[in-house]
Order: structure tokens, then sequence, then C-alpha cells
């Protein structure tokens, strides 16, 4: 028998080692429960940088010009942190002032679940409506992030040392929709104006938890991110946003093609071709040279 061999047992705490791939998603069980998470995903200083200068040009930045910036912002963290620019690593370049939160136009329907839209859209306009719009009504949208769910006491108080040893720790996927991440938005903005820029929150599940309703709070400046917190604990918590982020597309709904989306539905591949290309949209409006005759 092979000793290094590691030996589980049902039920037990170590039995949690093992685990489905992918990602858990933030999901409460228990009505009146209150967690304490962190969003733990955040855009870099340089997507910052150019998306504020980009809305200062009122046209996108060329090639180059997001280049040069790079170049700029790097030089300056490296000065900041006392690196060379070659030393600068994905940690270094997260803004934690600025979450990451990614969108994507839905449907939902029972049996189907929810699908990313496969209609064209500029901006928040549905310009060319696909065969899901026509079977499933107006597109929503589905939002997600990456949060961490903090090991607490009896009190509701983060545990630092079950923290430090990585215990009863989550990293997950919080999927919602846009009238939560509203609800996160204006905690948010009153914390910013609190000087309280990256914050905890304090989320407890308001009824049954099929719906997911919830009272989102401020938990105060973020555990993780204060100064008198463990370095390697910030550093940890970081990593652990970047290597999670990649299972965020995941969440936004499946990309279903509209041949499998028809057959899902009931109906054939070819109407779903035709929707798809526009051929089977309705009729072009009719231009009328003279209103006269609509008026004798």
């Amino acid at each position: 028998m092979d000793n290094d061999m590691n030996v589980l047992d049902f039920g037990l705490d170590d039995a949690k080692v093992i685990k489905s791939q992918g990602i858990e998603r933030f999901k409460q069980e228990k009505s009146g429960h209150t967690d304490r998470i962190s969003i733990i995903c955040f855009k870099t200083f340089s997507e910052v940088v150019i998306a504020a200068k980009t809305r200062e040009k009122g046209a996108p930045l060329t090639d180059e010009e997001k280049t040069e910036l790079v170049k700029k912002i790097d030089a300056k963290l490296a000065e900041n942190l006392k690196k060379s620019v070659s030393d600068l690593t994905e940690i270094d370049r997260l803004d934690i002032k600025q979450p990451r939160f990614s969108f994507a136009y839905t449907h939902y329907k029972d049996g189907v679940g929810t699908i990313r839209c496969l209609g064209q859209w500029q901006g928040n306009t549905l310009v060319k409506p696909g065969l899901c719009c026509k079977h499933m009504g107006d597109a929503g949208q589905t939002v997600a992030t990456v949060v961490m769910r903090y090991p607490v006491d009896e009190k509701g108080q983060v545990d630092s040392d079950l923290l430090k040893k990585r215990r009863y720790t989550h990293v997950e996927i919080y999927r919602m929709s846009a009238k939560k991440f509203k609800q996160i938005e204006s905690v948010y903005i009153d914390a910013r104006a609190n000087d309280m820029p990256v914050i905890d929150m304090k989320v407890t599940l308001d009824g049954d938890p099929k719906y997911q309703k919830q009272r989102i709070e401020n938990g105060l400046s973020a555990f993780w991110a204060r100064e008198d917190t463990d370095p390697e604990i910030r550093a940890w918590v970081l990593d652990q946003g970047l290597r999670a982020y990649k299972h965020v597309k995941r969440e936004l709904g499946f990309q279903m093609s509209a041949e499998k989306l028809a057959e899902k539905l009931g109906g054939s591949a070819a109407s779903a071709a035709a929707l798809s290309s526009g051929e089977a949209a309705a009729a072009a409006p009719k231009l009328q040279p003279s209103y006269d005759d609509l008026l004798s």
C-alpha cells in the first residue's frame, strides 16, 4: 500500500478537501441567517485609468495611447512599491477600491434555465432580437462577482485565527439580479461617503431560501484589507479572487446556439436559423407616398 496516500472518512472535516470542479455559488440556506462577506475581485489600476481617460476623451483610446498609459502606471506602481517594473505581480496591479462585476443579458425559463440572450446589443439597447427574445420575453441582466465568506464567532465577528488558517473561509461566486446589484452599489456609495472605500458586507436572508431575498448592510472596513491584518492573508485573499474570476462567466448563463435553443423549445433547427438570421423577422413597414388615400 502507498504510505503517501491520503485517507478520508465520510462526514469528517478532512473530507472537505474533496471538491467538485469549478467554484460554489454564494447561497444562503436559513431564513434570518447573516453571513459576513467581502468582494475580492477587482479591476486593475490600468483599467480604471483607461476608462477615465476614455470618458474624458469622449472616444475609445488607440492601442498606442493605452500602451503608453500602462507603461506610466506600471512605472509609478514600481516606484511606490520600491520594485522594478519586471517584478510587479498581478496582485500589485489591482485597485482594491474598484470591485469588478461582470454582467450579461439573460433569459430564464423552466426546463431551460438561465441562458445568454442571443440578440445583438449596443450598450443597453437591443438592436436585433434573437429567438430567445421571441419565445422567452424581454432579457434581464445577470450580474456576478467573487466574494469571500468569513469564518465568524458567535457574535458575528471575524474569527481571525480561523481566517489565518484558511478554515471555514469560503471563496464563492455571488450571482445576482440587477436589482440586487443596485443594493450593493447603494451600500458602497454610502460607505465611500464615510471614507470607507473597501468594506465587508453583512448579508441576511429574508424569507424563503428559494428566492434568496437578502438584506445587505455595510459591515465596515474590510477585515482582510486592514493595515493591521497579516500581509500574507491580504495577498492570499487577492490571489483567490484572481483565481476564482475565471469561473464568473459560467455563472452568467448558458451560451446556447439558436439551433440548440430551438431544440430545447421544441422547434426546428431551420426555424432557428431563419430567426437568428433575420429572415423570419416581421415584414418591413410600408411607406405611404401620400396620406390622401388614407384620409379619403
